[in-house]
């Protein structure tokens, strides 16, 4: 070999060993993992509480499930259209009453669910999911929250409420403010009415009856929860009937007024309806839809959203003290539900009977 061969051979030699040597000894820093990018999962929802709810429910499961949560608000009607529509983007977990969801099930527009995948339903109320089973909706949506008809009135003026039937009493005629039929608690309280003047869920006739005697005596139907809290507010209104998440509306003007409007669950029963959560069919991120179905059903959010004052529970392990407005307990002793498909059936029927004998709605 040629000794200028021999030494570049020499010095490449060294440089080979030299570098592994210095590899050895500072190894090169492995790279930190890049985090992946947060999915999106689209949620329509009313929007109300939505501070509270975002801090309950989104922010933790964001964290959880490394997502984002983006929301599309709106009243009940404008999202049921949309969701009819295929308006994009389409919704991932879609929240909507009862009779709508049936509706939107009806169109096959909600994805039938697997309630393996949501093992918190077992900790709903035994009425709820008893409900649930008698309705083809009950395949389709959970329940969230849970809203029940009470009776609101003015107890330093008149005396204790037990009965849907006090609302005829002489003493509140002028004072009486009652649901437009076409409020979610305008049926409820055209079904009650019935149940207590003789008639059923179905056999409506007899509510219809008892109504047209309030004529003359009521100050008007309110289509808002503010239109009644005005109302009180004005003292216009002595009794009422409304729904429970309604006591946290009122709760200001009741401070107002020295704590006098009080509430009674009708002696006739708890007629109530659901609030669900369902999955429409187009959702990207069906995973992560029922992730969120289980964790807004969990005990811990449930408790915390009706500590909140958000929603009432539907799990009965979320333990809300006694005397709460949305401790539920007092609505299990007698429970009255209008199956959905009762009101497809029969609402425009009831919508323009109620035109034509109470001149509203």
């Amino acid at each position: 070999m040629q000794p200028k061969l021999a030494i570049i051979l020499a010095i490449i030699i060294i440089i080979i060993i030299v570098g592994a040597a210095a590899a050895m000894l500072y190894p090169k820093p492995t790279p930190t993992p890049t985090p992946t990018t947060p999915r999106t999962l689209v949620i329509s929802h009313w929007g109300f509480a939505w501070d509270k709810i975002k801090e309950i429910v989104i922010e933790p499961f964001e964290k959880k499930y490394n997502v984002k949560v983006e929301l599309v608000s709106g009243r009940t009607a404008e999202r049921y259209a949309k969701l009819v529509e295929g308006a994009e983007p389409i919704p991932d977990v879609i929240f909507l009453p009862d009779y709508y969801m049936y509706r939107a099930a009806e169109k096959g527009l909600l994805e039938e669910l697997d309630l393996s995948k949501i093992p918190n339903y077992e900790k709903l109320y035994d009425f709820i999911k008893d409900a649930l089973a008698q309705t083809e909706v009950g395949k389709y949506g959970v329940p969230h929250t849970i809203q029940d008809v009470l009776i609101f009135y003015r107890s330093d003026l008149h005396a204790p409420v037990t009965s849907v039937k006090d609302i005829w009493r002489e003493d509140f005629r002028g004072y009486i403010v009652l649901p437009d039929i076409t409020t979610t608690t305008g049926p409820l309280f055209l079904v009650l009415t019935s149940i207590a003047y003789g008639g059923s869920v179905e056999n409506v006739e007899p509510g219809f009856d008892a109504l047209e005697k309030l004529k003359g005596g009521i100050v008007t139907f309110y289509l808002r929860s503010a239109d009644l809290m005005s109302l009180f507010e004005r003292e216009e209104a002595h009794i009422a009937p409304g729904l429970r998440y309604q006591i946290g509306a009122l709760q200001g003007v009741n401070k107002t007024l020295g704590g006098v409007i009080k509430y009674v669950i009708p002696e006739e029963g708890s007629i109530f309806t659901l609030n669900l959560m369902a999955i429409p069919k187009g959702a990207k991120n069906k995973d992560l839809a029922y992730e969120l179905i289980n964790f807004w059903l969990s005990t811990e959010v449930q408790k915390k959203l009706a500590e909140a004052g958000v929603d009432a529970p539907v799990n009965a392990e979320a333990e809300i003290p006694p005397g709460h407005y949305y401790n539920i307990e007092p609505v299990t002793r007698k429970p009255i539900y209008i199956k959905p498909e009762i009101l497809a059936a029969h609402l425009e029927e009831w919508i323009n009977e109620w035109k034509t004998r109470m001149g509203a709605g």
